[in-house]
């Protein structure tokens, strides 16, 4: 369980994105962390899947009572 609300990863929203960036750097204890690329590859790819997520409608996404999200697949029956 992270320490933070993973609902965000079901948040297609950019702007939603970049606040949260912001406010996890300005609580870090090392901000200059979140300045290095391969930090940034990360936020930015989890924004784009979660906006991929909500772009497939076979996808239900799904937040876990203990914060987690993640995305449900709807298999159809097979005849």
């Amino acid at each position: 369980m992270a320490d933070y609300d993973m609902s965000i990863h079901t948040n297609p929203d950019a702007r939603a994105w970049a606040k949260f960036y912001t406010e996890c750097r300005n609580k870090s204890p090392d901000p200059a962390n979140f300045d290095d690329e391969e930090n940034m590859l990360g936020w930015f790819a989890n924004a784009m899947m979660a906006m991929h997520d909500h772009m497939r409608p076979d996808l239900a996404p799904v937040v876990m009572p203990d914060g987690s999200a993640s995305c449900i697949v709807r298999l159809s029956a097979i005849v």
